[in-house]
Formats: C-alpha cells, sequence, structure tokens
C-alpha cells in the first residue's frame, strides 16, 4: 500500500506538473499575440511597469496557484466525500451537526475574502507601478544623472515603496485571517459532537467508540475544508 501510495504521488505531481505549465504556455502565448494586436494608444495609456507586471507577475502567481491549489483541491474533494459516507454510517446526526458548520465557514470565508480581494488589487497596482518607475529610473540613468534627479527619484521610490508595503501587508494580513478563524469554527464543531455524542453515551444509544471514530473522523471532514477555503 505504501509502494502504491509513493507511485501514485509521483504520477499525481507529474501529471499537475505538466497540466499547469502546458496551461501557462498557451497563456502567455495568448498574452503574447494579444500585445501584438494592441493598438500604441494602448501602450501609451498604460505603464510599461503595470504591462510588465502583468505578462510576468500575474501569470507567475497564476502558475503558483495552480501548481498548490490544483492537488489540494481534488484531494480535498475525494476526501470530504469519502469521509461523509463514513459519519453517515456512524450517526446521522452527528453528521449533520458536522455538515452544518460548512456554511458557516463558507460565509466567514466570503466576508474576509471581500476585503483582502481590494487590497490584493491595490497590491498588485502598485507593484505595477513600481515596476514602471524602476523600469524608467534604470532605462534612463544616465539622463538622471545628468539632470541632478537622483534624489528626486530616490524619494520617489520610497513612497512608492511605503505604498507597495502597506497594501501588500493589509492584504496579506486580512487573507491570513481566513485560517485561524476556519480553525475557531472547527473546534466549535469539535465540541458541539462532543457534547452531544457525549449525551447519547450517557442515554446508552451510542458507543463510546463510535464517538471517538467519529470525532476523528470530523476532524479529517473540516481540515480539507479549511485548507480550501484558506486557498
Amino acid at each position: 500500500v505504501c509502494l502504491m501510495s509513493s507511485v501514485f504521488g509521483w504520477a499525481q505531481q507529474s501529471l499537475t506538473a505538466g497540466l499547469v505549465q502546458r496551461t501557462i504556455f498557451r497563456l502567455r502565448a495568448d498574452v503574447d499575440a494579444k500585445l501584438a494586436r494592441l493598438p500604441l494608444r494602448s501602450f501609451d495609456s498604460h505603464p510599461r511597469g503595470d504591462v510588465l507586471s502583468r505578462v510576468t507577475n500575474d501569470i507567475d502567481n497564476i502558475s503558483t496557484t495552480l501548481m498548490q491549489s490544483l492537488t489540494q483541491l481534488v484531494g480535498a474533494v475525494l476526501t470530504i466525500v469519502g469521509v461523509l459516507v463514513m459519519m453517515l454510517t456512524i450517526s446521522p446526526l452527528l453528521s449533520l451537526i458536522a455538515v452544518g458548520s460548512v456554511p458557516i465557514a463558507l460565509a466567514v470565508t466570503v466576508l474576509i475574502a471581500r476585503r483582502s480581494q481590494r487590497q490584493f488589487a491595490a497590491q498588485w497596482d502598485r507593484t505595477g507601478r513600481i515596476d514602471g518607475f524602476i523600469e524608467e529610473a534604470f532605462t534612463g540613468h544616465a539622463v538622471v544623472k545628468v539632470f541632478g534627479r537622483s534624489r528626486a527619484f530616490r524619494e520617489r521610490f520610497e513612497q512608492e515603496n511605503e505604498g507597495l508595503y502597506q497594501s501588500s501587508f493589509k492584504a496579506q494580513f486580512i487573507s491570513g485571517i481566513i485560517h485561524p478563524a476556519m480553525m475557531f469554527i472547527s473546534n466549535l464543531n469539535y465540541v458541539a459532537i462532543a457534547v452531544v455524542g457525549g449525551v447519547r453515551v450517557a442515554s446508552g444509544t451510542m458507543s463510546l467508540g463510535d464517538v471517538q471514530a467519529f470525532i476523528q473522523y470530523s476532524r479529517q471532514f473540516t481540515q480539507p475544508i479549511t485548507q480550501t477555503a484558506s486557498i
């Protein structure tokens, strides 16, 4: 079983890497073709750094996200379905309590994600601006030196860098709240299952071993949900 698990794990990573890289390859080709079709006014109306950021940073972020999340999402879905079947065979009532935490987790995730998305948009807007400024400064480095604008460029860079820091900090901080929030909901779910399970054990309608097994299954059920929400 361990050998088969290793083989399937290797095959999974190989298939995922091939799928993602072929997708990113076609995406880069489509972006290059799109840029070739754009009129000059499009480049005049957008900073160079913003265009470069979309071609490089955005595509790299898509590639990283797909590599990290695609495998986790597939595994999470299969785990949730399998564990849910096992929980239903032990206790439909406790299964209902476990599943009841899912809408709460989704609502909290949506609430936090809405706030973080605005900050991530500001972060990548700032990234494009600072990339454009750096490209302009280093391309025209000789001109900047000749006209004595080094100090002005340095002050502007500090302003852009500070703006990028603020937006990045807010984006990462707000999105980082999702995982602790999911863990808090998971712990509340654990308490509810333990209380209801304890009552059923005391009444003789359920064995202690079944409650212990169900608690383990509930942990396995909420863990992939937490990981998916974090993604």
